[in-house]
């Protein structure tokens, strides 16, 4: 991730395969993002379709609520 002073944020650092970032900053030249830009859209993006599939599940009855419940 590129460092960034912005508040309200947390750094993070991940490890993907290396022809998957080349494809993302293929795109990010496309759209012509910053590369934080470009982390920060595919971080909303993975996350928004992961929350989709834990709702399927959880509708169609394969978690239960008590499973998500955090102390």
């Amino acid at each position: 991730m590129p460092k960034k002073t912005a508040p309200k944020m947390i750094q993070t650092v991940v490890s993907i395969p290396a022809p998957l970032y080349e494809a993302a900053k293929r795109v990010q030249v496309m759209e012509g993002w910053n590369e934080s830009e470009m982390h920060r859209v595919f971080w909303e993006k993975g996350f928004a379709v992961h929350i989709q599939a834990t709702l399927a599940r959880y509708q169609m009855g394969l978690i239960t609520s008590e499973q998500g419940l955090v102390e």
